[in-house]
């Protein structure tokens, strides 16, 4: 089984072959980013809430795409961040203003606890890469 790749010119879907991984040589678990690198690349987001979680969750993906599939960030399951990381993740995506009953719904996930973690240190997002 293969991961699926961009599409070639026809608009068909490829997929290639995962990569073997060496006997014997540990596999990645996640990856880390500065919660402030990660935002400077999302600087693009549309207006709104909903559009700055969707830059900060597509700059996620971006950045992982060497060592997951090319497929929407799942918080609950990938995402994790310390709570102080997280107060200030929310700051950023709500910019002040209120969010609507849609915005709450894809906040709550975040709000929940489900991606917090105490082992990631303050300041950093970790991205699980999971099988």
């Amino acid at each position: 089984m293969g991961f699926a790749v961009r599409p070639d010119g026809r608009n068909r879907g490829r997929t290639v072959p995962p990569a073997t991984w060496p006997q014997g040589v540990p596999r990645t678990t996640h990856v880390d980013y500065l919660l402030r690198f990660v935002i400077e690349r999302s600087i693009a987001a549309s207006d709104g809430i909903a559009g700055r979680l969707d830059a900060l969750e597509r700059t996620l993906v971006a950045l992982t795409r060497a060592w997951r599939p090319d497929a929407p960030l799942a918080p609950a399951r990938e995402l994790r961040v310390s709570e102080d990381t997280l107060d200030e993740m929310l700051a950023w995506i709500e910019g002040g203003e209120r969010p609507d009953r849609h915005d709450l719904e894809r906040l709550g996930i975040y709000a929940s606890g489900a991606v917090t973690d105490g082992k990631v240190p303050a300041g950093w997002v970790r991205i699980r890469l999971v099988a």
